[in-house]
């Protein structure tokens, strides 16, 4: 039976090779569009992992390039026991780079760090891992700190200068997050970035904040909520690692919608054409339900030309859309192809296959012998 089911998919090759593709299409861009998702996700836990502290914003706060948080509050959350250091941070997208005018959806962020708090922390905080050069100086000034994907988008490498909003500033460092997202920042102490971006003098964006033990971060963080959380909002770096994971999830889901449409699609072309082959072969059929075959027999059969379909349609597109995934990576883009998405699109692609194949699978198995075998 599986035999003959193989040589009933290829007797019009045309026709199961489009159904074919219907699948493949549908599986390519799943995997390939996921992995891409996923590879994003995976940058920004590496990145997030790699930091301790919390941040400290207002009390309604959205995108921290639109927060003003009044720079007092370094010394009122500093008095808080268990915290180190607050560091005031403020945050803008660049208007010019280079000369290059910036879209501000895609525009290169700025970061403004008030060093001297820097010095009094055990780490840089977003900064990440320093590459190249040296971290900042309480005393720096007319000084950046380039993230990886600025060095290579811009072609710069230690001693450049590098200029923003009309203001050029000497590359002493190279960092990287892990992440091509947070890589895309220049950190200047922060009179200087507030000189460029017109930054409102004693107001900062976010407060970085580092603990004495950083065992006890969500500890402290809970302790700083119930002072002061009726004025500001205090959040750890695991907390924000988590927001974000929940953001990958909703457009995982988004994803997954846009492939079903595609899925229906793929079942559609598989119903039509299991259903052209069950009518072209209304005599055969009659005679194997003549020489004694069950409507059983003929609904396996049915249902395992479909289920090729759906196999070949899977493998095929697993493997474009790995390919598809490849490419994608060549242009800078994390991608992560996992084992489970791997055999979840070949799952759904024989499945798919099969609920193509039961409503010809049922008109097959309800024809009735004697008239099939009287039919021209």
């Amino acid at each position: 039976m599986i035999g003959l089911s193989i040589s009933n998919i290829f007797r019009h090759k045309l026709r199961t090779i489009l159904s074919v593709l219907g699948i493949m299409l549908g599986v390519a861009s799943l995997i390939a569009l996921v992995s891409v998702v996923d590879g994003l996700r995976f940058d920004i836990e590496q990145a997030f992992s790699k930091a301790q502290g919390a941040r400290v914003t207002p009390l309604e706060s959205s995108d921290p390039i639109f927060n003003f948080l009044d720079e007092e509050w370094a010394k009122k959350i500093e008095s808080v026991q268990g915290v180190k250091v607050a560091v005031p941070v403020i945050i803008q997208a660049a208007k010019t780079v280079d000369g290059e005018e910036q879209d501000f959806f895609n525009a290169v962020r700025i970061l403004g760090i008030d060093l001297s708090s820097q010095a009094r922390a055990t780490g840089s905080g977003f900064s990440g891992e320093l590459l190249e050069g040296r971290d900042f100086r309480p005393s720096d000034s007319g000084v950046a700190l380039i993230g990886k994907k600025i060095k290579d988008d811009y072609d710069k490498f230690l001693g450049t200068k590098i200029n923003l909003n009309g203001s050029s500033f000497t590359v002493i460092g190279v960092y990287t997050t892990g992440s091509d997202l947070l890589d895309a920042s220049v950190l200047l102490p922060i009179d200087d970035a507030r000189g460029i971006t017109d930054f409102p003098v004693g107001k900062i964006s976010y407060l970085n904040v580092q603990f004495t033990n950083p065992s006890e971060d969500q500890r402290v963080v809970e302790r700083i909520n119930l002072i002061y959380g009726d004025e500001i909002n205090a959040r750890s770096l695991n907390d924000f690692s988590s927001q974000f994971g929940s953001i990958f999830d909703s457009v995982t889901l988004l994803v997954l919608l846009i492939a079903s449409i595609a899925s229906v699609v793929a079942a559609v072309g598989i119903i039509n054409t299991m259903l052209m082959s069950v009518l072209e072969r209304f005599k055969e059929i009659g005679a194997l339900k003549a020489v004694g075959w069950t409507r059983g027999n003929i609904v396996k059969m049915v249902l395992y030309e479909s289920a090729f379909i759906g196999i070949l349609g899977g493998l095929m597109g697993i493997i474009c859309g790995y390919a598809a995934s490849f490419a994608i990576s060549l242009f800078g883009l994390t991608t992560v192809v996992s084992s489970s998405l791997i055999i979840g699109s070949f799952v759904g692609a024989v499945v798919i296959g099969i609920i193509g194949g039961m409503y010809p699978a049922f008109i097959a198995s309800r024809m009735d012998p004697v008239e099939a075998l009287r039919t021209e």
